[in-house]
């Protein structure tokens, strides 16, 4: 119970905190921004009847009490730089996106993440991300490349690496790319695109290398509706 109660303090401060930060910074541009009430008239009494997604609404939780840590570390300025106000941002985003999902449920329509298109083709670093998107949309050209698309980029991930090791590295790197480049003369795609994760440097070194042998565009694994 007392965990309990410790949550709802931190999520009340930090909500607290980014309605005092936001208003600051309006106050210090002199802007004004519209919220999303007034812009689409949209009102707590427009819910319908519904069922609360647990999972949603857990996940905002965890986000945002993951972005109180920043009340605490940056106090009593709340001064952050590049870096830190990009992590801060995802993670109030995160809870955004999280509750957007939770409030669908009750009758409440909002602008959808990045469209995936059909006639692309995707890059993703891992199996469990390709399943999760051949799940939402069967009909995806999509390959896993499990890994970097050169050996050498694994210097940069690990220095220590030993050279002996990006041998075994460098094979593999092979076949993914020959598998790509089959894909590609087989589906004749309107583009390449890799889905990164921003906090991933595996994710970036890929986009890098499919960039310079396919002309690959990237979009962020946060603007995905999953």
């Amino acid at each position: 119970m007392n965990r309990l109660n410790d949550s709802k303090i931190l999520i009340k401060k930090a909500v607290n905190t980014i309605d005092k930060l936001d208003y600051e910074l309006k106050l210090k541009n002199n802007t004004k921004t519209k919220t999303i009430s007034e812009s689409k008239s949209i009102s707590y009494k427009d819910a319908k009847s519904g069922t609360i997604n647990v999972d949603e609404f857990k996940k905002a939780v965890y986000a945002i009490i993951e972005a109180d840590d920043y009340l605490y570390k940056k106090a009593p300025l709340h001064n952050l730089n590049d870096d830190e106000a990009k992590m801060f941002c995802k993670l109030v985003f995160q809870t955004q996106k999280h509750l957007n999902n939770v409030l669908k449920a009750f009758g409440f329509e909002f602008e959808e993440g990045a469209q995936l298109d059909e006639s692309a083709l995707y890059i993703v670093s891992n199996k469990k991300l390709l399943k999760n998107l051949k799940n939402k949309m069967p009909n995806l050209n999509i390959i896993s490349t499990e890994g970097i698309l050169e050996a050498e980029d694994m210097k940069v991930i690990n220095p220590n690496m030993p050279e002996g090791a990006l041998k075994g590295i460098e094979k593999k790197c092979n076949i993914t790319k020959e598998q790509i480049t089959k894909l590609i003369n087989k589906l004749n795609p309107s583009k390449v695109i890799v889905i990164v994760d921003d906090s991933n440097k595996a994710d970036e070194l890929i986009y890098i290398r499919a960039k310079e042998l396919y002309g690959a565009e990237k979009i962020s694994i946060d603007d995905i509706d999953l």
